[in-house]
């Protein structure tokens, strides 16, 4: 078990994304290799919450979770939040966390009152089940907060984190993570870079975001979690820690938010 606690989790991979389903297997070895021991799958609908299951059924290495995605708002239909509730309280013990969900108001047409709406609905749907959320937000920092405000009884991770300190503080003060991946890769995103120095490890998840959000040095190809680790070396350089202390508490904070070692 100790092995296990002190190896890798990629809190946020697309595993059923081209190109893992031709070869899932290869692609979980390849990151097992490197001590990515465990991915989480998240969602992005109704359309892929059964395949994502099935993947952890297959898999050891996988848990997955359950939401509506709002880059996906065009696509989803109004019985998908009854889809929803049924899925979470039918869910097995893969399924940790709700998600993913969230705001994005950079899209064309974004719908802003409908994915209000089916952010709300998830929020109350993982207060209700006792379950973490996976958030995505994108151009909708204000109106975020603002609804987390009102699920004071609610936390989980904010993937993908390429905000400022204020942004990421205020996450934090309310009991949320901070998913950190490939954009501290870049030295163009002094914002964020400047961010990670200042806010806390014990606050901070690792993710790829797999198959996005490539590395630098890595644009144009699919990303993978077998990549995790270079996340782990530089959010290390940035906040010049140990690698193998950063490695450690990141993993942690996994194992805490998704309660993993209870699963």
């Amino acid at each position: 078990m100790k092995k296990e606690a002190n190896s890798l989790i990629d809190s946020h991979c697309h595993f059923d994304f081209p190109p893992f389903l031709d070869d899932p297997g290869h692609y979980l070895l390849e990151a097992q290799k490197v001590g990515v021991s465990m991915l989480i799958v998240p969602a992005i609908g109704r359309s892929n919450g059964e395949q994502i299951a099935s993947l952890s059924e297959t898999f050891a290495q996988i848990r997955y979770a359950l939401g509506l995605h709002p880059y996906y708002i065009h696509s989803h239909c109004d019985n998908d939040l009854s889809w929803l509730e049924t899925a979470l309280a039918e869910r097995d013990d893969k399924c940790v966390a709700v998600g993913e969900c969230g705001l994005d108001f950079a899209i064309e047409n974004p719908k802003n009152e409908q994915q209000l709406y089916l952010l709300e609905q998830q929020l109350a749907l993982a207060e209700a089940h006792n379950l973490p959320v996976i958030l995505h937000c994108r151009k909708a920092h204000n109106e975020l907060i603002r609804i987390l405000n009102r699920f004071k009884g609610v936390n989980g991770v904010l993937h993908a984190f390429s905000g400022s300190y204020e942004q990421g503080k205020a996450l934090i003060d309310r009991g949320w993570f901070l998913g950190i991946g490939g954009t501290i890769t870049y030295e163009r995103a002094r914002k964020t870079r400047e961010a990670v120095k200042k806010l806390p490890l014990d606050a901070m998840l690792l993710e790829t975001d797999s198959p996005d959000m490539p590395l630098f040095g890595y644009q144009g190809q699919a990303n993978l979690p077998s990549r995790l680790p270079l996340v782990a070396q530089m959010l290390a350089q940035l906040k010049q820690q140990d690698v193998e202390k950063v490695k450690h508490q990141t993993t942690q904070n996994s194992r805490r938010l998704f309660r993993l070692d209870k699963k």
